[in-house]
């Protein structure tokens, strides 16, 4: 007991102080409340956002009194909706992956789109599309979730390899170096095989175009994910404590490594699958949340698939805006690096000390 007592001192314990104040944990019911009405309410206000404006009455009989011979109710039936849906799911998805990523690696700079995940995907997703060109959605799934483990090997070996281990900074330098790498064998292979406008579309399209179909394909995998990212949460917040404390603690932190790496390739590829390579929304609201609510993750799962579902809806609707001005389809990917890329400058510039969740490298 007095071994462990030292340990848990030179660990730095985590604070529970947070926004919400000590309680976090009784308070957190009533916020995750207040998030889900206000997504609720964005997915009802995405269905007014589009080229085309559309009444409030006619949504309201699209919803209630379908009419599939009217061209309004299927553009909010069928198109609108599913696209909203489609949001809230990516979103999520995206920040509870990088909620994991962050804790299991000790790294605030991890996330699907800098480790290379995204850009596996969407390379893998690729291949797939010109191997076999017939390929259904669930195989065009597997193969991101595929392409997603890919990069992520890729950046944890080479970023391995250099002197004085994986800092935070280093393997963010591996991510981006990796994702330049397979971006630039993706376009290679894109002029060769023809694909180049249908891939242009499909990295600027985000959810556009999401069908229900495409949903019920990927609500399995993300409940899964969604479920066992909660199930392994304690785990995850003695982590955060360093893995010689966790297995102090008698945690059983290679299954717990392994749980999390299958969860985080399900999720980001998934979604990657279903929206395309949106960044940055993995790395921004983990940190948000846990400056909200503190280290539990009990508390922070949940937050960051609520929070991130918000960003997501928010800048999938400013896209849709900003396309009418300019007349052409604005990728939701812009939105989100407008916000991410000082972010991860304001991470990756901190002081050493204050660089790295609870001052351990990964």
């Amino acid at each position: 007991m007095m071994c462990t007592e030292t340990v848990l001192k030179q660990e730095d314990v985590p604070e529970q102080r947070s926004l919400l104040g000590w309680d976090s944990a009784r308070r957190w019911p009533f916020v995750a409340m207040m998030l889900l009405g206000v997504i609720v309410a964005g997915v009802g206000v995405s269905l007014f956002v589009g080229d085309i404006s559309i009444d409030a009455g006619t949504i309201g009989d699209s919803l209630f009194h379908y009419d599939a011979e009217s061209v309004s109710h299927l553009l909010v039936r069928d198109w609108r909706l599913p696209r909203g849906v489609a949001d809230v799911l990516v979103g999520a998805a995206l920040a509870v992956a990088g909620a994991i990523m962050q804790a299991v690696t000790r790294n605030p700079l991890a996330s699907p789109g800098i480790m290379g995940l995204n850009t596996g995907a969407s390379f893998f997703t690729l291949l797939t599309m010109v191997l076999v060109p017939t390929t259904g959605r669930p195989q065009m799934m597997l193969a991101a979730i595929a392409g997603a483990g890919l990069g992520a090997a890729m950046v944890y070996g080479l970023g391995s390899l250099s002197r004085g281990g994986l800092t935070p900074v280093r393997l963010a330098l591996t991510g981006i170096a990796v994702s330049a790498l397979l971006g630039a064998i993706g376009n290679g292979v894109m002029i060769y095989s023809e694909l180049g406008q249908d891939m242009l579309l499909w990295h600027a399209r985000g959810t556009e175009g999401v069908r229900w179909l495409d949903i019920g394909l990927f609500l399995p995998l993300a409940g899964v994910g969604f479920l066992g990212a909660f199930a392994i949460a304690p785990t995850l917040s003695i982590l955060t404590l360093g893995e010689h404390v966790a297995r102090g603690l008698g945690q059983r932190t290679r299954l717990a490594k392994f749980l999390a790496a299958a969860i985080v390739l399900v999720l980001a590829g998934g979604a990657v699958s279903l929206a395309g390579p949106v960044g940055f929304v993995g790395l921004m609201i983990p940190h948000v949340v846990r400056h909200i609510v503190g280290q539990n993750y009990r508390l922070v799962i949940p937050g960051s698939a609520l929070c991130g579902s918000l960003l997501m809806l928010a800048a999938d609707m400013a896209a849709r805006l900003a396309s009418t001005p300019f007349k052409s389809p604005v990728p939701v990917s812009a939105v989100t690096a407008l916000l991410g890329v000082p972010f991860f400058l304001y991470l990756a510039c901190r002081k050493p000390t204050t660089a790295r969740l609870r001052g351990g490298r990964t």
